[in-house]
């Protein structure tokens, strides 16, 4: 009995110096096999496994594609190559759909950027309207566009572009006035790049809308109010029977 209580309590003292865990995170003294952190036993088939499974590890996962009887299966594009591991077709399973989820987010993002910055440089051109047609000076319009594009755009897009004119002094002239109008708002230091771009107006000149609309109120009828229909005799005949 006593030497059966001693063995008892070996077994149960082993068991204990190999389950504790030190602060460090290792395990203990006498490390079990189901220790989650006892090393592995490394051997030379499990090491040439492991080295198999780093090397594929980046394949895609799916069926893929294999010539037999002259024929490719399936018929449409797909990788070619060995099947995937067990292993890699469970980890894909199990973490579905990651990291797909992130390709298709980042593809969001780069489509959504694309519009942000189309629309910012939409917003900082200075079109035809914006300048004198003769001399391609800043019309008032023009100069409170760029005072406004120093003021509202972000840094990152902060760029005074100018539609191209018929020629190339024209286009020049645009671009030097620009400049002097920036540099008379904020100075030489802080002015942003002016750039010529070859563009369409998107909208209408101010004063083109401003016309139309004044036309448009000109043109409204005066207002008329009319009694509704039969008011009045429904009117006589009640106060006739009173």
């Amino acid at each position: 009995m006593l030497i059966r209580g001693s063995l008892l309590w070996s077994l149960l003292g082993l068991l204990a110096l190999g389950t504790l865990v030190p602060s460090s995170g290792e395990a203990g003294i006498f490390p079990f096999p189901w220790h989650r952190n006892a090393p592995p036993r490394m051997t030379q088939r499990r090491a040439e496994r492991e080295a198999e499974y780093a090397e594929r590890a980046c394949e895609p996962i799916g069926s893929k594609q294999f010539t037999k009887h002259g024929k490719q299966w399936p018929p449409y594009p797909r990788p070619t190559g060995p099947a995937n591991p067990p292993s890699h077709l469970y980890h894909a399973a199990h973490y579905w759909p990651y990291p797909y989820t992130c390709e298709d987010r980042e593809y969001v993002r780069a489509l959504s950027g694309a519009q942000v910055s189309n629309g910012w440089v939409t917003m900082t051109t200075l079109y035809d309207y914006h300048f004198e047609p003769d001399t391609h000076q800043l019309n008032p319009s023009g100069r409170m566009h760029v005072r406004w594009i120093l003021e509202n755009a972000p840094a990152r897009h902060r760029y005074i572009f100018v539609q191209a004119a018929v020629d190339q002094a024209g286009s020049e002239t645009r671009v030097v006035t620009a400049k002097n109008e920036a540099v008379a708002l904020v100075g030489d230091e802080q002015i942003p790049p002016v750039m010529v771009r070859v563009a369409s107006p998107v909208g209408r000149p101010a004063e083109e809308i401003d016309t139309v609309r004044r036309l448009e109120r000109e043109s409204t009828l005066k207002p008329r109010i009319t009694p509704p229909v039969g008011g009045g005799t429904a009117g006589s005949a009640a106060s006739s029977s009173n």
